[in-house]
Formats: C-alpha cells, sequence, structure tokens
C-alpha cells in the first residue's frame, strides 16, 4: 500500500487533521471558541510547531492574535478533508459490533453515508439496523457498484476476511477499509486500510498494566 497524498496533503497529515477536528469539536462543546496551537497540541500528543505546519496547508484557518477561531478552524479542516461531499459507506458483517458501528456512529456528521449493510447470516437479512436493511452478503459485488460504495467496514469473522475482501476489490470503487478482524488483509496499492485489531490493543495495554508504564 503506496504513502500517497490526497488533497495536497500527505496521509500522516489527513490523520492528524481529522483528529483536530474531533478536539475542535470538544472544544465548542465546552463553550470554548479560541484555541491555540498549543493547546491542540497538548490534547493531541504532538507539539505547536507540527500542529502550525499541518495548519499551515489549510485555507482561511482562522488565525488571530492568540490562536485560531474554532469554527473557521473547523470549516478549514472539513474542506480539506473533503467532508462537505458525501461518501457512501457499507459494513459487511453485522454481529454486535457491526450493529453497534451502524446504529451509533454519526456518518452524516462527517461526510458519510452508511447506504449497506451485509450479512450471510439468514436471520439478520432483511432485519433494519440504523434505518438500512441488511442484504445478503453473496449480492456484495453487485450492490457495492451499484450504490457506488467507497468505504467499507469489515466486522466479519477472520475465516471470511479475505474472500470479502477480494470481492470488494472485483466490484470497483472502493477505497478504503477500516479492518476490525484479526486478519492481515492483502489489497491493491489504490486501496487503504486501517486495521483495528481490538485483540492486539488489549494486549498491549495488559503488557504495559504488567510493566506498570
Amino acid at each position: 500500500m503506496k504513502k500517497g497524498k490526497a488533497r495536497g496533503i500527505s496521509r500522516p497529515t489527513a490523520e492528524r487533521l481529522s483528529e483536530y477536528l474531533l478536539i475542535l469539536e470538544q472544544h465548542l462543546f465546552c463553550g470554548k471558541e479560541t484555541i491555540s496551537s498549543k493547546e491542540l497540541a497538548d490534547v493531541y500528543g504532538n507539539t505547536p510547531s507540527q500542529v502550525r505546519q499541518d495548519l499551515f496547508q489549510l485555507e482561511k484557518t482562522g488565525r488571530i492574535r492568540h490562536g485560531y477561531n474554532v469554527n473557521t478552524l473547523k470549516t478549514a479542516i472539513r474542506n480539506k478533508l473533503g467532508l462537505e461531499n458525501t461518501t457512501n459507506l457499507a459494513i459487511i458483517g453485522c454481529g454486535k459490533l457491526g450493529s453497534a458501528i451502524a446504529e451509533h456512529v454519526p456518518f452524516s456528521s462527517y461526510g458519510m453515508n452508511l447506504v449497506a449493510l451485509f450479512d450471510s447470516h439468514k436471520s439478520l437479512i432483511g432485519k433494519k439496523i440504523g434505518g438500512v436493511v441488511v442484504e445478503n452478503v453473496a449480492d456484495l459485488e453487485k450492490s457495492v457498484r451499484k450504490m457506488k460504495i467507497s468505504i467499507a467496514t469489515l466486522c466479519v469473522p477472520p475465516s471470511a476476511a479475505q474472500e470479502v475482501v477480494d470481492k470488494l476489490v472485483s466490484a470497483g470503487g472502493v477505497r478504503g477499509i477500516l479492518n476490525y478482524t484479526q486478519r492481515r488483509l492483502k489489497v491493491p496499492d489504490s486501496i487503504v486500510v486501517r486495521d483495528r485489531q481490538i485483540v492486539c490493543s488489549f494486549m498491549q495495554l495488559a503488557f504495559f498494566s504488567n510493566q506498570g508504564i
């Protein structure tokens, strides 16, 4: 998978900007209308210099004498990340994890439209979750093409993960996969994969806990 650029910024920068956006929203929720690069850096865990470098790539950042206007900076980040556009998203695997994501993640607030859910279990097919009807995973390729799905979230058993991914690749159009399985996926360079292997996270936390870190 190549480390290319999107919308004129590197992928690491895009990842940091997305997290800055969540920090800004929390800042507004607390009634604060301005924020400094140091405040952003302290919450994120990097340096004010890195924050300023990242924000320098934006237009109309709302820079004021002692920081940034939060609303203006939010808009600038959303524009740079393309969140004013709509990206169609699907979830494959509608067990407890997939269902929780479908029901509780505010996709529409971040330029995403949850258009499809897929599963292989007869008890789930036809059921409505988060306002979307679960389809048979056998129809995955056809539906991905029809609905122009760009992002897929994988919540299937590890044994089924690569087969599902191969179908997504065959369908064409999918540019990003959020992988909640414990399987490393093989994809073309044109597809970005983000692994969220929960078991690994628990193992790491257990290690740090046992080491007293």
